[in-house]
């Protein structure tokens, strides 16, 4: 039955070709093409599956290779074609030699449409990773763009806001004589301290993301410095009557640091603790020593700061997205330029900042929290891990 099908398949190869295209026109592979594959096909019978599969892979790499849209079109035009020999066995053998036939060049052909939609699969996946390679280098070309944008931008709007600081000062002082005027004047010169910090946050997060932040290192008392924060931020809290609660460190905590970028991001996370606690709220400032296991001799292991609050808490798919750039999750309607107002949105840059300051030192900045419960404020707990160096640490130069 061998040499019957083989010499049936010389005989019916045009014809299978020719209908088979007119199934499916405007294929890639030509009529040549797939004569070939019919040769390939005639070669594989009587032939053990391993010698099969082997011929139908070397067929597959050198007539398909890596187009895509020729694979493509040779999943289409081998099912088409496995159709027609299937059609005409039963027209040209009787029933039981059509099956005998069939069983022979099934597996062929079966492993031909394998490796084409293979190959298909496998180009696809290779210009998918591809395509995801590029937008990644956009990404970072866009967010390195970014950045210096908001740089430049910030510095453009120092010039500006200088010159109406100094115009301000030249009125307070000819009219100090006036009430109602100074009361104008001092609720400007507040709205101008507001846009230095807001230019400041912008400088330092542009600086943050470029890794060109300088840290001047000395030693310092992690509690001590809490200590000085808690009081700089003492009469927001009173304001919103939150109660401000430093327990005091039971363990050495003196470390090496930049004690002004500490203090900035330590005040980052007071803010935000204020500002989303209900009046009357409570924040809980308390350390730990972790990381024991970690300790060398330039290295005493590390210190997790944990600041409490019983605030209206995060919801656990927002608990990264914080600490992301102008990526405030307060609600739009309530944005306020108030720094304690609860729940009002700010520039969405202070939890940024603080964790760039933080990591700049070789710490990390996380929270946790149940959820997000206005009703009954299941707080939230940022922490703050800081190494605690035994010397002035020798960090990567970018930073």
């Amino acid at each position: 039955m061998s040499e019957n099908l083989k010499l049936w398949l010389r005989q019916q190869s045009a014809r299978l070709c020719t209908d088979t295209l007119h199934r499916v026109p405007n294929m890639l592979p030509d009529e040549d093409d797939l004569i070939q594959f019919l040769s390939v096909l005639v070669d594989s019978v009587g032939t053990l599956r391993e010698l099969q599969l082997a011929k139908v892979q070397s067929w597959a790499l050198t007539a398909i290779g890596h187009d895509a849209p020729a694979a493509y079109d040779w999943m289409v035009l081998l099912r088409v074609l496995k159709e027609e020999i299937g059609r005409k066995l039963e027209n040209a053998f009787t029933p039981t030699q059509a099956l005998s036939a069939w069983r022979q060049i099934d597996d062929v052909l079966t492993y031909a449409i394998i490796e084409a939609t293979q190959l298909a699969s496998d180009m696809q996946r290779s210009e998918l990773l591809s395509h995801m390679e590029q937008l990644r280098t956009q990404q970072e070309k866009f967010k390195e763009s970014k950045t210096k944008f908001i740089a430049v931008a910030a510095h453009e709007l120092k010039t500006p806001l200088t010159i109406l600081e100094g115009y301000t000062n030249i009125l307070r002082a000819e009219t100090q004589n006036d009430p109602q005027l100074h009361i104008y004047l001092e609720g400007l010169g507040n709205g101008f301290r507001r846009m230095h910090e807001i230019i400041g946050d912008m400088l330092d997060v542009s600086l943050l993301d470029l890794r060109t932040v300088e840290l001047k290192y000395q030693e310092i008392n992690l509690e001590r410095t809490i200590l000085l924060v808690a009081d700089s931020v003492d009469r927001y809290y009173a304001s919103r009557r939150v109660d401000l609660k430093i327990i005091p460190f039971e363990f050495e905590n003196n470390t090496f640091g930049d004690p002004e970028k500490l203090k900035k991001a330590l005040t980052k996370i007071l803010m935000n603790g204020l500002k989303y606690t209900p009046d009357g709220g409570q924040v809980v400032v308390s350390g730990a020593l972790v990381r024991q296991d970690e300790v060398t001799e330039d290295l005493a292991g590390f210190v997790d700061i944990q600041v409490r609050d019983t605030g209206i808490g995060i919801d656990p798919e927002n608990l990264e997205s914080i600490f992301e750039k102008f990526g405030s999750i307060a609600d739009a309607s309530l944005h306020s330029s108030s720094k304690t107002k609860f729940k009002g949105g700010g520039p969405g840059l202070g939890l940024p900042i603080a964790r760039g300051i933080i990591e700049a030192h070789g710490g990390r900045v996380w929270a946790e929290s149940p959820g997000f419960d206005e009703d009954n404020c299941p707080g939230s707990t940022f922490h703050i891990e800081m190494p605690i160096w035994l010397a002035s640490p020798k960090l990567p130069s970018d930073f």
